[in-house]
């Protein structure tokens, strides 16, 4: 089963690695998440700046690069190793907002 740093890793928006606004994560009833969105955004801020996501292959080898490159504390690395771990059940792209729903609950 695919996990949230799957879709972080693989998902293009205009052949454009997604920013931090354009991914929003909901439950199985389309109901955003309005704590893991923000977790999840804070996370795409922050490798975007100090990763280069081509060399990282999985939420261990992200998560170290974030603990050498960055001065965050250990429990926040412990909350995105959380969120990106996340199973995902569906998939909802929408066009109009140039967003992907990421839905972790299935409805």
């Amino acid at each position: 089963m695919l996990n949230v740093f799957d879709i972080v890793k693989l998902t293009k928006i205009d052949h454009k690695e997604v920013d931090n606004n354009q991914m929003v994560i909901t439950d199985g009833n389309g109901k955003p998440n309005a704590i893991l969105t923000e977790l999840l955004n804070d996370v795409i801020s922050n490798l975007r700046i100090f990763v280069d996501m081509a060399s990282v292959y999985s939420v261990d080898d992200l998560l170290r690069e974030l603990a050498e490159h960055t001065p965050l504390p250990e429990d926040v690395l412990e909350e995105y190793e959380k969120v990106l771990r996340e199973p995902i059940y569906d998939l909802n792209f929408v066009p109009k907002r140039g967003q992907v729903e990421v839905v972790v609950g299935e409805g």
